[in-house]
Order: C-alpha cells, then structure tokens, then sequence
C-alpha cells in the first residue's frame, strides 16, 4: 500500500510527480528498455534461451509485464488487482510443455525485476531531487508486490499445465523421444514398443508449426492434416511418429524406403493446396538411432533458419536445400558481417538489390550462362547481363578468383535464405 503523507492526505505530490516522470521516462526507450532486460535474463538464465520462437513469446511476455508494472507502479491499484498478463501465462505453459524447469522461470522474473529497478533507480534519482528517495522506495515496493503476485500466478499456471501435459500421451512419447535423443534410453527395443516406431532403418525428421494467431485446438487439427499430407509425398512410409513440442508445434519422424526423395517444392505445393497455416523444416535422411537423432538436428537447423527469415520464408524448406548455409546460421551476428563483407553495398536491404542478387545468384547457379539464367528467371538475356554487372559493381568483385567466388555464392545464398536477418538496413533518407 501507498504510504501516507503528512496529514493523512496521501502520497506526496512530488512523489508522485517523480514516479510519473520516472515511468514516462522509461516508456519513452520502452524497446531498448525491453532488448536490455531480456538481453541480461536470457544471458544468466541459459535454459530460457532456446530458439527464435521461444525468444519471440519471452520478448511478448516481458514487454506486457513491463508496461503492467509501470502502469501498477504509478497508480493506487490494490494488490489483488495484480494479474499476469496473457502473454506471460502463454510463455510460462510453453515452458512446461518443452520440459524447461519452473525455477528458470523464476530467476528470470528476479533478474528482470532487478533489471527494472537498477533502471528506475537511476532515474528516480537524476529527475526527484529531495523526492528521489520517497519515490524510490515507492517504486521498489510496489514492484515488488506486482513480481510477487505475477509469480505466484505463473507458477501456477506453469504447474498446472506441467501436470496435464506430462499426463497426456504426448508428454509420455516426447519423454521416451527425449531419452533417445540424449542416449539415456538403454533399451532401444522397449522405446520402439512405447513409441510404436521403428528406431531401426531409415528416417526423416520434420519440424511442423502454425500460425501463432491459431488456436490450441485448432492447431492440433493443421498439425495432424500435416502429418496426412506429408505421407504420399514421403512415399507412404511404413510408420510415422508425432510428438508435440508444444501446443503449436510438433516433431515427426518418417520411416522411409531406402530410395524416398525428398521435395520440398511438392511439399509447398500441397500445402498451399490445403490451404494449411503451418510451416515445415525437413531434416536429412539419417539411418538407424544415429540418422533418427541427426535427422532432427538437421530439422532444427532449418527450423531456425525460417524463423530468422521471417514470414517471406517459404512454407516447406529441406535441409538438402539449405544445408550450407543453415550450418553459418549458427552465428547470426557473424553471418551478417560475413555477408556485408561479401556483398558490399548489395548487401542493403532493398528492392532494387533483391533483384540484382537473385539475378547474380542464379547467373551463378547455371555455371555463369547468361542463356540459362534467363530462362530460370523468365527475362531477356541482355536484361541478365546488365543487371550481373550492376551487381559486380556494387561487390567490387570479378570471377578471377575461384575462392572468392565461392564465397560470394555462400553470401548470396545466406541472404537469399535469412534475408533481413543478414541484409544490411536501408538508410534513412
């Protein structure tokens, strides 16, 4: 509760003047705000830092607490008005659902809360003058009741969902594929009778995921007419396993024929057909427990890369597509200088430069033939000629050095893949 003021009146006015003005400052660098704070609690707690999806929902979630407990934190709310915001519960049951502890959860919330004070702090004192401490200590406890009562209410959310998911199906086959996939299964042959999949003979893995705007239960629909559509194009594999990853999101496994080709077009094509809000990572063809572990590594792989990507990222994409330049994925920072270095001024994220890389890419692609690279892209020769040397000219680079060429070929190929993940921002005009 707020403390009194002198006379009983209240809180004092320039305290309260300090506190609006410390969190109007705040909301004001909101967005660098929200990059330090998630910044610094995925650094020191590593198990929250799991892949780009789960960065996106963490980020949802810290940005509605942020605004919610500088919204608590000026007003005279009572406590029991203190709810976690719908992002925050969405982030803590996904959590529960890929295995994570719930005690990574919490020290998260400590460091982020630790995080919001240092910052508030600071202001606090540079904008109260003889206040600043009166609205420190205000800023502090009130924080501290909005943290106290969102933990509770993740936790057990977190707990909740832990219970119901473990208790389904799903969470007894995604135990049984963790144990094989981190080799604590020591009896292959009772996983394959739980899983009721072949762990022996060839495999593909696949990562399948919906539209986040998509409902629970709707998702589970698109995911199951994912595993259908998938089987013909995989050549009716004699099983298929799904796990669900989480709600939105599953791993399947193909045991194939030793010749299956994998086309990740037709796969696009059909689910186009469909008309399916999903997308699909398909891994490599891997043999044995080995090929059903590599297989998925490849799957996640790609994963990664169409969620870097972004929403002009093809629906289907295989590792055989991708597989070079999902390995210098690994390091997103390094890739992106990797290909300014490369690229030069085509590495600018603009429309003109789009065409000019896709034409060079393809010109390299079809062994340099101006011929065949107009025809892959439907223009006139000239019209590829005369966009390949504006191109060279914004590389500063010719085909006299073999090595050189071969990385402007990775380069082209990464930005074609990752696109503004590895571009370079247009400059402000």
């Amino acid at each position: 509760m707020p403390s009194p003021a002198k006379g009983g009146v209240g809180v004092a006015d320039g305290e309260n003047e300090v506190v609006r003005a410390v969190v109007s400052t705040m909301l004001r660098g909101r967005d660098q705000l929200i990059a330090e704070l998630s910044a610094v609690m995925r650094a020191q707690v590593a198990a929250l830092d799991l892949d780009t999806r789960l960065r996106g929902l963490f980020e949802a979630g810290t940005t509605d607490n942020l605004m919610s407990v500088l919204d608590f934190v000026q007003n005279d709310a009572a406590e029991h008005d203190v709810h976690a915001p719908a992002r925050a519960l969405v982030y803590a049951r996904t959590l529960a659902q890929r295995d994570v502890p719930l005690s990574a959860l919490m020290r998260a919330y400590r460091v982020g809360h630790a995080g919001f004070l240092d910052i508030a702090m600071r202001h606090a004192a540079e904008l109260g003058g003889s206040d600043s401490a009166a609205a420190i200590i205000r800023i502090v406890h009130r924080s501290a009741v909005y943290i106290d009562r969102v933990c509770e209410h993740v936790g057990i959310a977190y707990e909740q969902e832990r219970d119901r998911w473990v208790g389904s199906r799903g969470g007894l086959r995604q135990e049984w594929v963790a144990r094989v996939l981190d080799g604590s299964a020591d009896d292959i042959g009772q996983a394959e009778q739980v899983l009721g999949y072949p762990l022996s003979g060839r495999h593909v893995a696949v990562n399948a995921w919906t539209e986040p705007q998509l409902s629970a239960r709707a998702a589970v629909d698109v995911l199951d007419a994912v595993r259908a559509a998938l089987v013909p194009l995989l050549g009716h594999p004699r099983r298929a396993l799904l796990v669900p990853t989480d709600e939105r999101e599953v791993r399947l496994w193909f045991s194939i024929a030793r010749d299956t080709t994998i086309d990740a077009e037709a796969i696009e094509r059909a689910l186009s057909a469909l008309a399916l809000p999903v997308r699909v990572a398909v891994g490599g063809r891997g043999s044995g427990v080995a090929g059903f572990r590599r297989s998925l590594r490849q799957a996640d792989r790609v994963r990664e890369l169409v969620l870097l990507a972004g929403p002009d990222a093809p629906r289907a994409v295989s590792h055989d597509q991708v597989a070079a330049v999902a390995l210098l994925g690994g390091d997103i920072e390094e890739l992106r200088q990797y290909v300014a270095d490369c690229l030069g001024e085509l590495a600018t994220g603009n429309q003109r430069n789009l065409w000019l890389r896709e034409t060079l890419r393809v010109f390299l692609a079809n062994n340099r033939s101006y011929a065949a690279a107009a025809q892959e892209l439907a223009v006139h020769r000239n019209t590829v000629q005369y966009r390949v040397r504006q191109a060279l000219d914004l590389t500063g680079h010719d085909f006299d050095d073999h090595d050189r060429t071969l990385h402007l070929h990775l380069a082209l190929q990464a930005a074609r893949w990752f696109g503004p993940a590895v571009l370079q921002p247009c400059p402000v005009a």
